[in-house]
């Protein structure tokens, strides 16, 4: 016989996920449909009627413990099935909100970064750093007055003489480490609350080791095959899989770059070879990032204009959405811009077009920043979060034993 367990109700909780596109929720009545049509919904404890019952009672401790909230790919299957209209989809994406605020260090981070009226301090904390940075370091620590900044179209050497590579490589490698610290401290007590969750129940009996687990994991990650299985919204794969793919080609040309820059260079002087940097416009890895910036921008739009299309099926978007969709595509824009620019500007010497070129790049560096060092408090945190709630589940067997559908 189980152990008897006390409820006890968290109504700020029940508050804000009824606030974050969960207010359908009391509709449920519990009749498990979500459950029996959802393709993704496996094992002897099948999602998300489970989670509907504890968001209604209130059970927050229970939910930001759960991996299966991270299961859940929101293709609202659920949703469009539910006979009363309650939304699960809808109840587990704002779930999915509340599991990043909790697990986030610091906890205020993650309340600004999804809250459209923190937006202009969002943007102005890597502003005021940027600049901060301009106004006393140049390049090899020649010191650069600020009034310089506005005399833009008179020096060569575009955006390496705005902001110096070694300067760019260690201003955002110390604020990006910061936040990839408090990245790993919230999945790590993610994995220890799971974990905790299951042994209390006596369910925490381990069927693969980590390293098998982490490779069953990321198998389904890289192929965006779950989402093929969503009937409602299967069209999401195609821009998902654009936003991913496009974003890690741009993440592997910038490591790249940096080792070419100073791992290579220094022993290479023929800037011509195709290892070093700068990278000739041909050179396979410029077309690597201005393919991954195409890709990034197509899945952008797509995802857009999915969560505009008003149907019913569509499902709820919250600022939590849209802010993350929007940041990715302007940042996509404005690194296609920022080449652009520099393309047209560097060999015309148009004083306008080499003011305006500087002006792109620094509203790009801006973006970058918000990207990355806010990664673990935005939707940008599902990268994480689910990867490890994934592999918690091959960890504990927890998908063992699926149900056939009929």
């Amino acid at each position: 016989m189980p152990d008897p367990y006390r409820v006890k109700p968290d109504r700020e909780f029940i508050r804000r996920v009824l606030d974050q596109g969960g207010d359908d929720l009391k509709k449920c009545f519990q009749c498990a449909t979500c459950s029996v049509v959802c393709e993704l919904s496996t094992g002897p404890t099948p999602f998300p009627r489970k989670e509907m019952i504890w968001t209604q009672w209130g059970l927050k401790d229970r939910l930001v413990a759960d991996p299966d909230v991270w299961q859940c790919h929101q293709c609202n299957d659920c949703s469009t099935k539910c006979p009363r209209g309650a939304r699960p989809g809808d109840v587990l994406a704002a779930l999915r909100q509340e599991c990043v605020a909790h697990y986030a260090v610091p906890r205020f981070l993650a309340d600004w970064a999804n809250q459209i009226k923190y937006l202009p301090v969002m943007l102005a904390i890597p502003l005021v750093l940027l600049l901060l940075a301009l106004a006393v370091k140049g390049p090899l620590g020649e010191i650069k007055p600020l009034a310089a900044l506005l005399d833009l179209a008179d020096h060569p050497g575009f955006y390496a003489w705005l902001f110096p590579h070694w300067l760019l490589i260690g201003f955002y490698s110390f604020f990006w480490g910061l936040a990839m610290l408090g990245a790993l401290l919230g999945v790590i007590r993610f994995w220890r609350a799971m974990k905790a969750a299951d042994e209390s129940s006596g369910k925490y009996q381990p069927v693969l080791g980590i390293v098998p687990s982490v490779i069953r994991a990321l198998t389904p990650i890289f192929t965006h095959e779950k989402f093929s299985k969503c009937q409602t919204k299967a069209s999401r794969q195609l821009a998902h899989l654009g936003v991913f793919y496009g974003f890690v080609a741009l993440f592997i040309v910038s490591v790249w770059a940096v080792i070419a820059l100073y791992g290579i260079n220094p022993f290479i002087p023929d800037h011509e070879n195709d290892l070093v940097y700068p990278f000739a416009q041909w050179n396979p890895w410029k077309i690597l990032a201005n393919l991954g910036a195409i890709a990034l921008i197509a899945g952008c739009v797509m995802a857009i204009q999915d969560r505009l299309k008003q149907e019913e099926e569509a499902g709820a978007s919250t600022s939590f959405d849209w802010l993350f969709v929007g940041l990715l595509l302007a940042v996509g824009v404005t690194g296609l811009l920022t080449e652009g620019l520099r393309l047209v500007a560097e060999p015309a010497g148009v004083a306008g077009l080499n003011a305006l070129a500087y002006v792109v790049y620094f509203v790009h560096l801006v973006l970058v920043f918000d990207l990355l060092v806010y990664l673990p408090y935005s939707k940008f945190a599902h990268i994480l979060y689910r990867t490890v709630a994934l592999v918690y589940a091959e960890h504990t067997g927890r998908n063992e034993g699926k149900l056939e559908k009929t």
